[in-house]
């Protein structure tokens, strides 16, 4: 099975993805602008199923349509074309549920900033494009991370000097707790530990398989907080234990 989270398998496709080829949908993804949550390759003839839903469609709601005009409403679509044969997937669709992630990251570094402009030990043109904050994968990517240190990458703002010493990281670890450390003097100060709350294992867990699908899966890295797509459907991939090839 596709995965995104994981090694990927050897294809054992008997067909590549034609973008002409013909396709079941949805009058809700097509009329009613519907996000994708159900997709399907079937076993026996490879053709393809992108539903709104898995289950309960009425036949007067089927549509029949390219795949390419599918991709046109979901870019997302495409990175994970031609699925194996047999394969389905499901993706979660939460309004607002990433968005509320990324404010609460955010606004808990940017209100240390604040608190450490306000007692004198820091200022705004001391960091690096005014306090940006950005998601530190180049290093060794999300799903490392995860898998190996039991957190994601890190969160992080530098100073503004050639070094670009950071000035404050946090990470989101496996049990929600929302830590890391804050450097002062750019970054010459012995690290303080710091702590912005913490998030619940179902919140954890939409935010990593997030993470992994918007920016590992496309080659995204050391990428600005804001230049992530907070509102794009999650595929709900496990989040333990490796496929080898």
């Amino acid at each position: 099975m596709f995965n995104l989270f994981k090694k990927k398998e050897e294809n054992n496709n008997i067909r590549k993805y034609n973008p002409h080829e013909m396709c079941i949908t949805c009058s809700h993804i097509l009329e009613d602008d519907k996000p994708i949550l159900y997709i399907k390759r079937e076993e026996t003839d490879g053709g393809y199923k992108f539903l709104c839903r898995s289950h309960n469609q009425d036949d007067s709601e089927i549509r029949l349509i390219e795949i390419e005009e599918i991709i046109k409403k979901d870019k997302e679509i495409e990175r994970i074309l031609p699925l194996k044969l047999g394969t389905e997937l499901t993706r979660q669709y939460i309004r607002g549920k990433g968005l509320e992630l990324k404010k609460f990251i955010k606004d808990g570094i940017n209100n240390i900033i604040q608190e450490d402009i306000k007692d004198n030990k820091v200022l705004m043109t001391q960091l690096y494009n005014n306090g940006e904050i950005v998601y530190y994968n180049g290093r060794n990517g999300t799903w490392f991370d995860w898998d190996v240190n039991d957190k994601t990458s890190w969160f992080t703002v530098c100073f503004n000097d050639k070094k670009r010493m950071g000035y404050i990281s946090v990470a989101v670890s496996k049990d929600g707790n929302v830590m890391g450390y804050k450097w002062g003097n750019y970054g010459k100060d012995q690290a303080e530990s710091i702590s912005l709350g913490k998030l619940s294992i179902e919140d954890t867990e939409y935010l990593v398989r997030l993470l992994l699908q918007q920016t590992d899966d496309k080659n995204l890295f050391n990428i600005k907080i804001d230049d992530i797509n907070w509102e794009a459907p999650i595929f709900l991939e496990p989040l333990e234990g490796r496929e080898e090839q």
